[in-house]
């Protein structure tokens, strides 16, 4: 292993906890939208979707969290689907003080990735964004299996690389209390606990799509395409 890139840790995350103080929750996941947006995640996205199929397709996204990538597509796609396991993460921006806002166009399901309650074949396209480093190797065949069960054309991945580069990074951000608390933990974390571009290639391998591709993305991204 090169000395640019650390050995796998998996720990916990504390935006999965769930306890998790609200304020806390909802300062990470504004902080996972500013990601995002400033550190190419929705360029990246829509990149993936374009070799997935077209940015018409109908669209899943499997731990969505506030759907920002969902949105990021603009009015293309004729039905987005953001499922995540907390309703809290679907609900922010959307119910303050109980009082629900601005309905959007995306549909919001609570469920789980590796049950996902869809027939077979009934969405285009099927996506997961910094979903894939929550898993363990097994683990991310069985859920991209259920992913490709559930696709009509195929499904797309994108996650941090494990580098020393993406780690600083966050650290320095940490330091510099540029991030919520929450964060200042599961960053760090989040990018231990990511794979290389040979695991994430091992693990494509043995979903059985009738092809795929593992891509380097930037900066420091990696992305999976599986076709049905």
């Amino acid at each position: 292993m090169s000395l640019l890139v650390p050995s796998r840790v998996d720990q916990e995350e504390h935006l999965d906890e769930r306890d998790a103080p609200r304020d806390a929750m909802e300062r990470s996941l504004r902080d996972l939208r500013r990601f995002n947006l400033y550190f190419g995640g929705r360029r990246i996205y829509r990149k993936l979707l374009r070799m997935a199929g077209d940015e018409t397709a109908s669209l899943l996204d499997i731990g969505t969290g506030t759907s920002d990538l969902l949105m990021s597509c603009g009015d293309a796609p004729r039905l987005r689907v953001g499922l995540d396991f907390k309703i809290q993460h679907l609900l922010y921006g959307r119910v303050l003080d109980g009082i629900t806002h601005s309905p959007d166009p995306i549909s919001r399901v609570v469920g789980d990735g590796f049950a996902l309650p869809f027939s077979t074949g009934s969405i285009d396209v099927v996506s997961s964004a910094h979903v894939f480093h929550h898993f363990s190797p097994d683990e991310n065949v069985r859920m991209l299996r259920e992913c490709l069960r559930v696709a009509a054309r195929a499904v797309m991945v994108n996650d941090t690389r494990r580098n020393i580069v993406p780690l600083m990074t966050v650290r320095a951000l940490s330091a510099l209390r540029l991030v919520g608390s929450i964060t200042r933990f599961d960053a760090p974390a989040s990018v231990l606990r990511g794979y290389t571009m040979a695991e994430a290639r091992d693990i494509a391998g043995q979903v059985g799509a009738r092809r795929f591709e593992v891509m380097r993305l930037m900066p420091f991204r990696l992305g999976i395409v599986l076709w049905k």
